[in-house]
């Protein structure tokens, strides 16, 4: 029986690569996105063994929907890809309330209730992982409320693994490095800023090029697997050796 994955924002970039990734290794996927034709087209894209639903991963009300729709039509879960998340580039001076809510509310205050409301249909054992960034030990400018709210995620990890334990949910961490994604559109950056980001990091990495999302996607693959039943609280940086120097 294949195994059954939950990806939040799953409807593009390092989610939708990772579903399609485990669609294709006969995994069956759960993707969630705030837009509906966005899913809708990242679910035709993935094909039969992919599921889709609306959810706003800031609003608790939305995640119980989300909990109680996979538990009817789906039952227990396999693993949990906590990816959902956004950045916007802004100096600390210029950060106002709504930009640090906004930000809290998804990349931290919604992943932890995330992980908390999924619990109940969690699989015994089952794997959560949780998406962060090289941000969290590596600084750049402009992101000083992204930053924290990927630091705050991390530490989170260490607390589950002990208090989740007896249920046996492993929680792991992937950071990634400067990866080619929608987010830096998203952003706010300029396209001349974001060109400048993704060759800089293409010219001084190890590996050549900037990261892509299928980068990502076999790593992942390797998480919610079996393979790695006794990983507890690792973080694994994807970044090409980016952040070697």
């Amino acid at each position: 029986m294949s195994k059954i994955i939950v990806i939040t924002g799953g409807t593009s970039g390092i989610g939708l690569a990772c579903a399609k990734y485990l669609v294709n290794n006969n995994y069956q996927v759960i993707i969630t996105g705030r837009n509906e034709m966005n899913l809708k087209l990242a679910i035709e894209e993935l094909g039969v063994n992919a599921f889709g639903y609306k959810s706003d991963a800031s609003s608790l009300k939305e995640i119980d929907h989300l909990v109680n729709q996979i538990k009817e039509n789906h039952g227990i879960i396999d693993g949990l890809f906590v990816n959902a998340g956004i950045f916007k580039s802004f100096s600390f001076e210029d950060t106002n309330e709504a930009l640090f809510d906004e930000t809290m509310n998804i990349n931290f205050k919604g992943a932890f209730f995330t992980v908390q409301k999924f619990i109940p249909i969690l699989r015994n054992p089952s794997s959560v992982v949780l998406n962060t960034s090289i941000a969290v030990f590596k600084t750049f400018v402009n992101t000083s409320v992204y930053t924290a709210s990927k630091a705050a995620l991390e530490s989170v990890s260490k607390v589950l693994n002990i208090e989740l334990a007896p249920k046996g949910i492993r929680v792991n961490v992937i950071s990634p490095g400067v990866t080619e994604t929608p987010i830096q559109k998203k952003s706010g950056m300029t396209d001349e800023a974001i060109d400048g980001l993704l060759q800089h990091f293409s010219k001084t990495s190890p590996i050549g090029r900037i990261v892509q999302p299928t980068d990502i996607a076999p790593i992942l693959e390797f998480l919610v697997s079996d393979r790695s039943l006794v990983l507890r609280n690792e973080k694994i940086v994807i970044d090409g050796g980016s952040t070697l120097f």
